[in-house]
């Protein structure tokens, strides 16, 4: 049997639920790793405790940007309210933007070098994009008229902050991020490729948002579904070719390889994060179905149109986006009508063997067995941002 068969073999088992698909229950993973369980939040232990001993560095700089404006009242106040609310998480499985940089750079960095001060170098870079992300959100929650994220209620609903708030606060992190940047990394010889890289990553985001602002309609799914996918591009391409550049690996040679790994990764990371707004229930998802019910276009619909019989479709093309679960229902009842459950478990079949086989091609410079796990991970659905 193909060794990354072998390596995979029994890493998908989903038991899904069809009576109620508004009250659908997580899917159960076997994997090669009989120590690796569906709870168990040990995978990024270490890069937790790192970013969180590192916190309180940014959270101060953040903080004296502004207190050149302490007479201005509140102000002072408000800003590392604002922080501590929306960037750190206890769950790692929100953290995600902020704990791959950090896995990458310590799986990729040589042994002799990774000291103390490149330890904090990588914990604020990894926060900063953590902080970038976050301003993207904060932007995301208000165009989506969001009431939860993190099971908790979004910023710009929070007591005492209005969506012009909310908005200013945004700009305020994102700016403030390359700040931190340019601050603790100016002396690095890659600092501009990391902000260009970051920079590029989020410019990409902002434009795939526009697709949910904009209802282009389910007609023109299929066509738009490429722009859906850049919209995680960030997740893993940025995270982990920041960490080469940390580790002064910038040659193209690396990095063309890298992208092999991240791009797929990160839009396998859109899909599965498409796939579990229905099909994967739990206490870390606030809403069902919230891409049929607002009208996203999403790797389920465009499956499901490429799939579907006429009559199919037009169920699909009547009820999606139509703002309520009664239609929603009927949507999802399509998808279960064309086994879309088993078709996402044989393109993470399809996808664990072909990451598989990227990262045994890796340069012989980057170490394989921690991009192996980071794969693992993503197919077992527990990455998330």
């Amino acid at each position: 049997m193909h060794s990354a068969i072998l390596y995979f073999k029994n890493l998908i088992k989903p038991q899904l639920f069809r009576k109620n698909v508004f009250n659908l229950k997580v899917n159960r993973l076997s994997t090669v790793n009989p120590t690796l369980t569906e709870d168990d939040g040990n995978f990024f232990k270490d890069e937790m405790a790192d970013l969180k001993a590192h916190y309180p560095i940014l959270a101060k700089d953040l903080t004296s940007y502004i207190s050149q404006y302490k007479e201005f009242p509140g102000l002072l106040e408000r800003f590392p309210q604002l922080l501590d609310y929306t960037v750190p998480n206890e769950d790692p499985y929100f953290l995600t933007t902020a704990l791959i940089p950090l896995y990458s750079y310590k799986a990729i960095e040589e042994p002799d070098k990774m000291t103390e001060e490149n330890l904090k170098k990588a914990c604020i870079m990894a926060w900063v994009y953590r902080i970038l992300e976050v301003s993207q959100i904060i932007v995301d929650d208000i165009i989506d008229h969001s009431d939860v994220r993190y099971n908790k209620p979004v910023w710009c609903k929070k007591d005492g902050v209005s969506l012009e708030l909310a908005v200013l606060d945004s700009h305020y992190l994102a700016t403030g991020a390359y700040l931190l940047l340019m601050k603790h990394l100016e002396n690095h010889q890659c600092c501009l490729d990391i902000v260009h890289l970051y920079m590029e990553k989020m410019f990409i985001t902002f434009i795939t948002q526009f697709m949910d602002v904009d209802n282009i309609g389910v007609k023109l799914f299929l066509k738009a579904i490429p722009l859906r996918f850049d919209k995680a591009l960030y997740i893993f391409d940025g995270s982990i070719r920041s960490a080469l550049y940390l580790a002064n690996i910038n040659d193209k040679e690396t990095h063309e390889a890298m992208k092999k790994f991240t791009i797929p990764m990160s839009r396998f990371f859109q899909l599965q994060n498409d796939f579990s707004g229905v099909f994967v229930g739990g206490n870390k998802f606030q809403r069902i179905c919230p891409d049929i019910i607002d009208g996203r276009n999403s790797w389920l619909v465009a499956t499901a149109l490429r799939m579907a019989s006429p009559s199919q479709k037009k169920i699909i093309e009547e009820n999606y986006g139509n703002g309520d679960p009664e239609s929603a229902k009927k949507v999802v009842e399509v998808y279960w009508d064309l086994k879309l459950n088993e078709v996402h478990e044989k393109r993470s079949k399809e996808f664990s063997e072909e990451m598989y086989n990227v990262v045994e091609n890796f340069p012989k410079r980057i170490p394989k067995q921690p991009f192996h796990d980071m794969a693992q991970q993503l197919v077992l659905n527990k990455l998330y941002s």
